[in-house]
């Protein structure tokens, strides 16, 4: 008996072995969900920022005060703030392989420094290229010598109820986590209450995949891989909720957010519109007269469909790849005018200043315009609720010579409140050479919020 126990031991080993071997080789554990993590996951950003919060520095910078000016900063302020640093976490996505990132403008907003680390453990310093306080996004762009990997975009035109769906991101902090669900419904409105106002989202996507604030920013992916939504984290108290930013809105929001015209003040000259037809390229819909494009010769009907021997496919990759470049660049266009493929060179030039911008310039030696609330988060002037930003001031200029810089507000000039360029303008019109005017001005820097009052001599 012990030897025949023995034997049936040895031979059920095998037979256990294979039972094993059969049920792997049957499984399908390499689900398509798998195969979709797969293919976003090396694009997905966790992002983590540095916000400095301190108390109001007052700063002899310009000398004596002004005491209207003095009450308007005081009003924003009570007791001494104790200085600190958070350092909060989010999720973005790469869009393409030049290393621009989309995510929730409020995961970025008022950061001092912005840290982005990918799935392979590489850890980049990004840069705000530009944001939306309104439809809660932001674009930030890192850097590397080798292309990055990049989700591609879908469409929300499209979305089922019930299909699948996948949130990537942080959530709590756990990098590269996803969660799953399905696409719940579609064109939800919610208005949520901020620090501008009432903000309505409307088309939002719904889905009981977990979305919090830490993978807010996210890509919403389908089955395929493709981007259909950004994740927002909107509503803490909801349970089994979660909303998404359609893709089809998204890529709205970022043909503004990549406005090379606004953001390196570059002059192309020419609009361009979309085709619903499939056409290749884009379509010049309007050419400024003189402008660089004008003298290029193209003409409204053409099609752009290569710059550089890119090819351009919508207006979003137009806008992207020309934010690359500077004033003085030459662009080698391919364009398709009635059937027939035409050549042309487009040298780029800076772009022309509004007349109000002109006489800032001429008076003061001041680049302004006008500060939004975007721009006012941008640089933690929250307290900011309108002025006229400095962009840039001309040396040995009469801005210059009181130490005026890029990144001051405007907030007073003479004894009047300035909320706008226009407002600016009307004060700029009466300026005579020679006379003195007295300006307010606030900033922020990494030592707090500063304010400022100077004698401008005008020129």
């Amino acid at each position: 008996m012990k030897k025949i126990s023995i034997f049936l031991a040895l031979v059920s080993i095998p037979f256990v072995c294979n039972a094993v071997s059969s049920r792997e080789t049957n499984s399908n554990r390499r689900t398509p969900i798998v195969v979709a993590v797969e293919k976003v996951e090396p694009a997905v950003a966790n992002i983590s920022t540095e916000r400095l919060i301190s108390q109001r520095h007052v700063d002899p910078f310009f000398g004596s005060r002004s005491e209207l000016f003095e009450q308007y900063f005081n009003d924003f302020f009570g007791q001494t703030q104790k200085q600190m640093i958070e350092r909060p976490l989010g999720s973005g996505v790469i869009i393409d392989e030049d290393g621009y990132i989309v995510t929730n403008e409020h995961v970025v907003s008022r950061a001092s420094k912005i840290k982005v680390r990918l799935s392979d453990g590489k850890v980049f310093e990004a840069t705000m290229i530009s944001s939306d306080p309104m439809s809660d996004l932001a674009v930030l762009k890192i850097n590397s010598p080798t292309p990055f990997p990049f989700v591609k975009m879908g469409t929300s035109k499209d979305l089922m109820i019930g299909e699948t769906v996948i949130a990537l991101g942080n959530p709590f902090g756990l990098e590269n986590s996803i969660t799953t669900g399905v696409l719940s419904a579609k064109n939800r409105t919610l208005t949520i209450n901020s620090e501008y106002g009432d903000i309505k989202y409307d088309g939002l996507i719904q889905t009981d995949a977990l979305i919090n604030p830490g993978n807010s920013g996210g890509p919403l992916v389908n089955i395929d891989g493709e981007l259909i939504g950004i994740n927002a984290a909107i509503v803490n108290q909801a349970q089994g909720i979660g909303f998404a930013i359609p893709v089809d809105k998204v890529r709205q929001t970022l043909v503004k957010l990549f406005n090379f015209r606004e953001i390196n003040k570059i002059w192309f000259g020419a609009q361009v519109e979309e085709q619903d037809g499939g056409s290749k390229g884009i379509k010049v819909s309007s050419v400024e007269p003189g402008s660089p494009a004008d003298k290029a010769q193209i003409k409204i009907g053409d099609y752009i469909t290569k710059i550089d021997s890119k090819e351009i496919l919508d207006i979003l990759d137009f806008e992207k790849y020309i934010l690359r470049k500077n004033a003085g660049d030459k662009l080698y266009i391919n364009i398709n005018r009635g059937g027939y493929e035409v050549k042309v060179d487009v040298k780029l030039e800076k772009a022309p200043l509004p007349s109000i911008e002109k006489l800032a310039m001429e008076k003061l030696g001041l680049y302004v315009q006008d500060l939004t609330p975007q721009l006012a988060k941008q640089l933690n002037l929250w307290w900011v609720k309108a002025g006229v930003l400095i962009t840039g001031v001309q040396k040995n200029s009469p801005a210059a010579e009181v130490g005026m810089k890029e990144g001051h507000v405007l907030v007073y000039v003479g004894q009047y409140r300035i909320s706008n360029i226009d407002e600016l303008g009307a004060l700029l019109k009466i300026m005579q050479k020679g006379d003195i005017w007295e300006v307010g001005i606030v900033w922020s820097d990494k030592f707090g919020e500063h304010q400022g009052y100077a004698r401008l001599k005008i020129r």
